[in-house]
């Protein structure tokens, strides 16, 4: 994790897997040269491709050549280039209508991928169940049709998953209207009418949650960490509406997002002491009841990641270190290459930060090989956000060391990154470090030109704090200075500035990118960075 929130979003309301071909047809009629199909057969892995091709020679019949040799061709394109496709197939039949037959190729592997992971996911189990109850039933054969209706509601029930349960006593209450009421009595109904009305509770009490949540991350993630009290004020009275909310009596998956909301909340607030506190009930709550961390890793995974950081920026070093090991347990190369690519920038990112937070920046350099070699293998998969707050790491591992050129070269990895919104936090402050570097590299023509950039930047942006002001003033002002009894007249009182706002719970978030402090100091006494950062942490330490 880093100063960012997205590692803390998730989704854990389960949908129903369905295919529509008449939709596929449109997604390809409306676009031929449309790379769906590409981008979906090159996501599959050998398991689900070797599958695919079983799948299709049981299910289609005629074109079953023409659909394999099809697959086969688009899947060793390392770009699709349908013209070439065109080229290498022609004469062939199945072109005349390509787009449909680029569509029921595409709705094959979907079927194909749902059947082959039919049994991988406990919601689709369930469902399943209730689609073959309701056929026994259509049958009439009640009996069973309940049989299997009773399984599933444990299994339901087990995982929490209201839902479905709700609509399994849908199909209960069908089977007693069909038997009359003969073999039921009133206290049952009145238990299933109390059973209904916990979980319709439970189920509003999920939606509330998940509300809250979504409009407080959708406020977080397009301003960041709040710097004044309006920004302050709004998220806190988001968060008030689900203080009447009893977690002991509510499910995992409530006492989870209740606990999710409230660490993201004080994390943008700057109270890292009670964001570790329920980051903490969090893991504790997953690894007492693991239902729910197994049936969706990725909330067990990014609970980690923010407690490692946030136990990181409290110094409670051996605690991060033990959790990041946990952390390294989880990874499974190979099996998804999402998963792949959210474990490599997670787990790098924490990596930097607990060794740069420990003045190890040395140990820090040998993980860049490993960096460069993910962005070589996941190239074009990897989110513009997540590569640059790595890169944004990296770059002031080498500025710390004083190795000005490569750090300017990992910046500019962030500046020339088109996908990124410049609104990020991120953004900015690699704009930041950016000036630092030219200033380091004595680039006096460049500079005020990066200077005046930055000015117009920051007032688009209209987000200038008292630190950027004070920040753009000493480099306006570093960038005039031809002797050092001029550099120490003015970094004298920017020091106390700084000192000041590095104490201000507002304006402390800026200095979780980057110490500016130590490098003011280190300017204004003529030492080394980062054996003042080391002497800092030595003597807190």
């Amino acid at each position: 994790m880093n100063k960012r929130l997205s590692d803390f979003t998730f989704e854990i309301s389960p949908k129903a897997f369905s295919v529509n071909l008449n939709q596929t047809q449109i997604l390809y009629m409306s676009n031929k040269a449309s790379n769906s199909l590409h981008e979906l057969i090159t996501s599959l892995n050998k398991s689900e491709k070797r599958y695919f091709k079983v799948f299709s020679s049981r299910h289609t019949i005629g074109e079953e050549n023409s659909y394999i040799k099809l697959f086969d061709y688009i899947d060793k394109m390392d770009e699709y280039d349908e013209d070439k496709l065109f080229k290498h197939f022609k004469g062939q039949a199945f072109l005349n209508k390509f787009s449909i037959t680029k569509a029921r190729l595409y709705n094959n592997i979907l079927k194909s991928l749902d059947t082959f992971h039919s049994t991988s996911s406990i919601d689709a189990q369930i469902f399943r169940s209730i689609h073959s109850a309701e056929i026994l039933y259509n049958k009439g054969l009640y009996r069973q049709s309940e049989k299997i209706l009773n399984s599933a509601e444990k299994q339901a029930r087990k995982h929490e998953n209201f839902n479905l349960l709700l609509e399994i006593k849908e199909k209960q209450k069908k089977l007693i209207e069909n038997e009359l009421y003969t073999d039921v009595k009133a206290a049952e109904i009145t238990k299933m009418f109390a059973d209904e009305s916990r979980i319709v509770k439970e189920i509003s009490t999920f939606h509330k949650l998940w509300n809250v949540k979504s409009l407080l991350f959708q406020e977080i993630n397009r301003n960041g960490k709040v710097r004044d009290e309006n920004e302050t004020l709004k998220l806190s009275e988001l968060v008030d509406q689900i203080k009447s909310i009893t977690k002991e009596d509510s499910s995992t998956k409530c006492r989870y997002l209740f606990h999710h909301i409230q660490s993201a909340y004080y994390f943008s607030v700057n109270d890292l002491s009670l964001s570790h506190y329920h980051l903490n009930a969090i893991i504790e709550l997953l690894e007492k009841d693991q239902t729910l961390s197994k049936q969706q890793p990725n909330i067990y995974f990014s609970s980690l990641t923010n407690f490692i950081y946030i136990s990181t920026k409290l110094k409670k070093y051996d605690l991060a270190q033990d959790h990041l090991l946990k952390l390294k347990k989880l990874s499974n190369p190979g099996k998804n290459i999402d998963l792949d690519i959210k474990y490599f920038s997670s787990t790098m990112s924490l990596e930097l930060s607990l060794l740069a937070e420990k003045g190890e920046y040395e140990k820090a350099l040998e993980l860049v090989p490993q960096i460069e070699e993910a962005y070589r293998l996941y190239a074009g998969h990897i989110n513009s956000l997540r590569k640059a707050h790595i890169d944004f790491q990296v770059a002031v591992i080498y500025l710390g060391l004083g190795e000005f050129s490569k750090a300017l070269s990992w910046t500019n990895n962030i500046l020339n990154e088109n996908k990124i919104d410049q609104k990020q936090d991120i953004y900015c402050f690699a704009q930041l470090i950016n000036l630092i570097l030219h200033f380091e590299l004595d680039n006096s023509r460049f500079l005020p030109y990066a200077i005046n950039s930055t000015k117009r930047y920051l007032k688009n942006r209209n987000r200038i704090y008292k630190f950027e002001e004070i920040f753009l003033k000493l480099i306006s002002q570093l960038s005039k200075t031809t002797n050092v009894f001029d550099l120490q007249e003015k970094l004298a009182p920017i020091e106390s500035l700084l000192a000041d706002l590095k104490n201000d719970p507002k304006e402390q978030v800026v200095f979780e990118y980057f110490d500016f402090l130590t490098w003011v100091r280190s300017k204004l006494t003529g030492k080394n960075f980062l054996a003042l950062k080391q002497q800092e942490i030595a003597t807190v330490v």
